[in-house]
Order: structure tokens, then sequence, then C-alpha cells
């Protein structure tokens, strides 16, 4: 009897195996999910097959393979992706999949329309100061500190910053910060006095040569990994590429303040999301126990500790708060001073805007204030189309 029962569970346990299709955005930290994504295959009898794409290819490739009927079961993104839930089908979550210590501030980052679409997994993707304590001995409060340390630096033949120039991301704190936000609710709000301040200080710091506007990301990676150049604005997710090759010679600290204000970079969580209505198809109790594995406080625990990825579990930040070192802290007061990006669809239109805009007023062929005026109308025009979709 006890074989026959035996024999049973196996068919019956094999009959619910399913294949799960696991798209992964992010260009760091595929090693430890793909470990984490075989532990939970072999641990649950399902079978996780993890796909990586770049975080620029993300959104089209999802909304192409949802016409093409070819999406993944789950997807792993920024929580803006939630503005593209209808062009990409995306599931409405049911509260039951999230996790009790996940905040509901977090959960906000996901939602449309008080309509949950996707799973909080990480937070903060957001920028900080990363420097070199062997060419720094205190780093810059403020950008004059930084172009008086400059001279200093350029003696020893060492760069003093670099950034990603012209990715809208590290740009968007500077607008962050003179008080203006790309979106409110539904509304883009790019045609902002801050806009036209926020432009022309961050053209004054590269013809102040403090830094290149030709920097690409490697300026503020692996230049600062080489010791090129002595900062680097980089985010949450570098920590750990940055900690193994610096070691104790990596110092985190806030970005510098402009004026009096408190620089706020963009900060998000990190979600599952469910493309193609995966969570009504017969894969959803499968994918309800992914979510569930992904969410819990040991793999939490883990991909803080192997990668430094900041976990959603309350009591972990807690915790991590606590036992913190100057770094950690560091890292988790600059994320207590971000913007959290909107997760509606307005904003993936601001996006396209103040790069369009931006771009004009690099080269010179409009001033700030026409700039912003283009970039708000830019958007508005690539809003309205999407809603029409």
């Amino acid at each position: 009897m006890r074989v026959v029962l035996l024999l049973l569970a196996i068919v019956w346990g094999s009959a619910s195996a399913e294949q799960l299709s696991f798209l992964y955005y992010r260009e760091q930290g595929k090693a430890i999910f793909q470990e984490l994504l075989d532990e939970f295959s072999a641990q649950s009898q399902h079978q996780v097959s993890l796909y990586q794409i770049t975080s620029e290819s993300l959104k089209p490739a999802l909304i192409k393979s949802v016409l093409q009927g070819t999406a993944a079961d789950v997807a792993f993104a920024p929580s803006d992706i939630i503005g593209i839930a209808e062009q990409a089908k995306l599931s409405a979550v049911p509260r039951e999949f999230i996790e009790a210590n996940t905040p509901d501030t977090l959960l906000l980052t996901a939602t449309i329309d008080e309509q949950l679409h996707g799973i909080p997994i990480l937070q903060g993707n957001h920028l900080m100061l990363f420097y070199n304590r062997s060419l720094v001995e205190k780093p810059a409060n403020s950008w004059q500190e930084l172009l008086e340390q400059k001279k200093h630096l350029d003696e020893q033949g060492i760069a003093t910053i670099g950034w990603n120039y012209s990715e809208m991301y590290w740009f968007a704190g500077f607008y962050n910060t003179f008080g203006g936000r790309m979106t409110r609710g539904k509304q883009v709000t790019l045609d902002e006095p801050p806009m036209e301040d926020a432009l022309n200080f961050y053209k004054s710091l590269a013809k102040r040569s403090l830094v290149s506007a030709e920097c690409t990301y490697d300026c503020g990676y692996k230049d600062f990994i080489e010791g090129k150049v002595a900062y680097a604005i980089n985010g949450e997710w570098a920590v750990a590429d940055f900690e193994h090759h610096l070691g104790d010679d990596l110092g985190i600290a806030l970005i510098p303040n402009i004026g009096n204000s408190a620089f706020k970079p963009l900060s998000s969580s990190l979600v599952l999301v469910f493309p193609d209505k995966s969570l009504s198809s017969n894969k959803a109790a499968a994918l309800k126990e992914l979510s569930e594995f992904l969410q819990s406080e040991k793999v939490q625990k883990r991909l803080y500790q192997e990668a430094r990825f900041l976990p959603v579990n309350a009591e972990l930040i807690n915790q991590i708060k606590q036992q913190s070192n100057p770094n950690q802290a560091a890292m988790l007061a600059q994320l207590e001073q971000a913007v959290p990006m909107s997760a509606e669809a307005a904003q993936a239109s601001a996006w396209l805007g103040l790069r369009k805009g931006f771009e004009l007023f690099s080269k010179g062929v409009l001033d700030a204030a026409k700039a912003r005026e283009y970039m708000q109308q830019f958007a508005e025009r690539d809003y309205r189309q999407t809603q029409k979709q």
C-alpha cells in the first residue's frame, strides 16, 4: 500500500510541476538570482529558466512578446514597468500574494488606479556617492567642495568624479533637488522653473570640467574600480562589485547638497510582474510559490548579504540599520532622501520628453527655457498616443 501511495504522490507531483520562464533585467546580480531559482526548482519540482535582458530593451520586449504570444511567465523589473500594465497585459496581483512585512509605501510603487500589478522583492535602486578612501581624505558635502578637491586630484592625474552624464536617471536627481518632479499623479510636470535651474547647473558642472559631458557608465564604474576617478555617482546595484574590487578603500556618502538642499535621487522598488495575464493561467499556483520563496526572510537576507540588494522586508531593514557600518548607513540615509518613482504611464512618457529636450539643450539648439517647454510638449504628445492604444 505504501508503494502505491508513493507512486501516486510522484505522479501527482509531476503532474503539477510547471516550466516557468523568468525574465531578469539587471546587469548585476544575475548569479545570485540564478542560484536562488535553481534552489527553488530543486525544492519545488517546478523548473525555472532565467533569461537576461538589458534594462533598455525591457519594455519594448515585454510588449512585443505579449503581442506574439511568447511572453515570459514572470519578469523581475523596476516598478515603473507597471506603467505599461495595459500593453503588457500585466496580471493584477492579489493582496494575499504579498508578504506581511512589506510596507504599504512600497506597494504604492507598484500600484495604478488602486490596483496592484507587481510584487516588491527589493527596494532602493537609488544613486549615491562612492569614493576611493586612498584618494579622498574626507568626502565632499557640497559641489563647491568637490571643485576645491579637483585641484589636488588634477595634480595627481586623477579625474574627480564620474557618472553616466547623459543618462536621464542621473539628471532626474538634480531636477528633484531643485524642487521639480517628473510627474505628479497622471500629469507630466517637466515644464517648471526648477527644470531651468537643473539644466543650467548640470551643464555648469561639465563646463567647469568637474565631470565630462562625454562620460558613459564606465566613468562611474570601470574607471572608479581602476582608480582613475576618485568619486563616482552610481546605484545601489553596484555596491557589491565595488566592495569586491576596492575592499576597505571603498567609501559611501550622500551625494553633495546643492546649496542648502539635500540631494534627492530617484528610487523604486524592484518587482515581479506577470505578463500576458499569467496569474490567470494554469501556472498561477507555481508562480505564487515562486513569489513566496523570493519574499521569504531567508532569501531576502541572502540577497542583501551576497549582493547588497536592499530587501523589502521591514524587519530585515531595521536589523540592517541597527547593525550597519558607515557605508551601509550612508546607503540607507540616501534612500531616505530619495523620491519614489511613479508607476503611472505618464512616467514613461516623461522619460522620453526629458531625454529629447536634454539632447537639444546639450547641443545648444535650445536654451533651458525652451528645452523645458519642448520636454513637456513631447512627453504629453507621447502620453496621449499611448492612452489611445
